[in-house]
């Protein structure tokens, strides 16, 4: 079928009439030279739904035969779709609080800033070095407050980017890193009662308790000093010379890693909006794991057909993500 102007016109050159409307209600003309019924094509509503089709299927479940009849019919049909890009969210919207994590896919790694509700922006690097953090947090207006994991990267980043910004590092991945080092059913007396401070930080709300936590952890250094401080020493049979290590190194390790928290924990306290979290939760249990069920439905993708599921997946996670049809 050919338009010229108004009209319709068969490929032999004949022009077509209208003959009623298909099942789906759509106009059919026809042709009496070559006695063919045609309809009018549209592909750009045909390209639309097949993208639609295509967004189904990368942020579901559902297998590629589900969708089309054969597999190798969808790939076909659908080979061009990767190459769409998803639509920029840099809106350059204030916000008072923050929550940057990273996750690693393939060989990069993607960095998410988000609120509690949203995504607000991500970015893809080699690795989560304060440079790449840099990058993505250069994109952002700095807020009020951001909840991050402590990565070493990460903190030379705010530092330098949001001097201003108050960072509250999360208590989840503290409590991670202390039960790591203490076990769950440590002998010392010492560490079964620093492993109960350190659970009793995550229920940690109002500035009554923060100051209640932060005095037990002083009592606690000032009760146990003494047997942190034990040292151990050994014969160095070369140079014959005696060394020596602290005999409970993980304990120290681990009341350090806590002894930290204390000013995060009476700043997180007193921070004006009580429903900001404490915890990167949000990133970790809402994005990220969400993202590895997704490449574990699609395993065996190449890794720039990831990171395409990935890019797809955080703007539909955004504030006001476009249906798939007006993406094109």
């Amino acid at each position: 079928m050919k338009q010229r102007g108004y009209r319709y016109y068969s490929t032999c050159g004949t022009k077509l009439q209208k003959r009623g409307l298909t099942a789906a209600g759509t106009q059919r003309w026809y042709c009496q030279t070559c006695s063919q019924s045609l309809v009018k094509p549209r592909p750009d509503l045909s390209r639309s739904f097949v993208f639609a089709n295509f967004i189904s299927w990368l942020l579901g479940k559902a297998a590629q035969t589900e969708l089309s009849g054969s597999d190798r019919t969808f790939r076909d049909q659908t080979a061009w779709c990767w190459q769409v890009p998803a639509p920029s969210v840099l809106s350059g919207e204030v916000h008072y609080g923050l929550i940057i994590d990273g996750i690693r896919v393939g060989s990069q790694v993607c960095l998410v800033a988000r609120t509690t509700d949203y995504v607000v922006a991500w970015h893809w690097a080699a690795s989560e070095s304060s440079v790449s953090w840099l990058e993505l947090l250069s994109t952002l207006p700095p807020p009020h407050y951001i909840v991050c994991d402590g990565q070493k990267g990460m903190l030379k980043a705010l530092a330098l980017c949001w001097p201003d910004t108050i960072v509250q590092r999360c208590r989840f991945h503290v409590w991670l890193n202390v039960r790591k080092k203490l076990t769950l059913h440590p002998e010392a007396r010492a560490s079964q009662e620093l492993l109960s401070l350190a659970r009793k930080l995550l229920q940690v709300q109002t500035k009554r308790q923060a100051r209640r936590w932060k005095r037990q952890l002083k009592h606690w250094y000032r009760k146990h000093r003494v047997f942190i401080a034990e040292r151990s020493y050994k014969l160095d049979p070369k140079p014959r010379e005696r060394t020596w290590r602290y005999t409970h190194e993980r304990l120290r390790s681990a009341y350090r890693q806590l002894h930290k928290q204390t000013d995060d924990v009476l700043r997180s306290s007193y921070r004006p909006n009580p429903a900001l979290p404490a915890t990167t939760n949000y990133i970790e249990g809402g994005i990220n794991s969400q993202i590895r069920t997704l490449l574990k439905y699609h395993r065996g993708m190449p890794n720039q057909h990831q990171k395409v599921l990935v890019n797809w997946y955080l703007y539909s996670r955004t504030e006001q993500p476009k249906p798939p049809r007006n993406c094109l």
